[in-house]
């Protein structure tokens, strides 16, 4: 008769089985990291998305350019931009927005509408364009987002739905494809009397504060009444 030698199976404890559950978690939150390090715009499942400010460092902008020659400097900034980054927000950033290349080419709100009436201004926004089709990287991983409220007729909404599906496009790129282009003076109205809705930047917060009176008042209704003998 043969016997078998074989040594019995170990038993599996609960607690070995979750401590090799947080080995493999730990050792997972390790290689993110470590993918973190090398690409800060890569993202795992599950971890919260990055919102680092990155920064292309463009060439400086020389002093003492003339008007001129401003419009082609722009566009020779951009097209280095633009082989830097893939990233459409970042793009508009350096270029386009406050502080950006445009705005420091072009320090005065008139000087800006003339070189958006340029054909190197219709250029930097075919660049945007062409990024904003190949990226597909949501805008809250450059930056943080910001969401606007917009009062319009039905009609005019009816006009947006059928026009976003025409392009293909769904209701918050078409809107941005719509902001990106400048106003033109022509069609835009003049501001008559008070303006209504929120003003443009920091809102004004009001906090409600307590009256030291009503505290007063309070702590005297909260007293219990006396009560006084009728008289005879």
């Amino acid at each position: 008769m043969k016997t078998n030698d074989a040594e019995p199976s170990q038993p599996v404890y609960a607690s070995d089985a979750v401590a090799m559950v947080e080995k493999r978690s730990r050792s997972a939150a390790d290689g993110a990291a470590a993918m973190r390090q090398l690409d800060p715009r890569t993202s795992m499942p599950g971890a919260a998305p990055t919102t680092e400010r990155e920064s292309l460092n463009l060439t400086a902008i020389p002093t003492g350019v003339p008007p001129q020659d401003r419009p082609r400097l722009a566009l020779r900034m951009a097209e280095e931009a633009f082989a830097k980054t893939g990233s459409w927000v970042v793009f508009y950033r350096e270029m386009l927005a406050p502080g950006g290349v445009v705005d420091q080419l072009y320090e005065s709100a008139e000087a800006r509408r003339y070189f958006e009436t340029t054909s190197e201004f219709a250029e930097l926004l075919e660049m945007v364009a062409a990024m904003r089709s190949q990226d597909d990287s949501k805008s809250g991983t450059y930056e943080p987002e910001r969401v606007i409220t917009v009062r319009l007729p039905r009609s005019m909404h009816e006009g947006v739905v059928r026009e976003a599906k025409e392009l293909e496009l769904s209701i918050n790129k078409y809107c941005l494809t719509k902001l990106l282009q400048p106003a033109n003076s022509r069609f835009t109205p003049v501001e008559t009397g008070a303006r209504r809705g929120r003003r443009p930047g920091p809102q004004i917060t009001l906090e409600r504060v307590k009256i030291r009176g009503d505290e007063k008042a309070s702590e005297k209704s909260s007293e219990p009444r006396k009560r006084t003998k009728p008289s005879r």
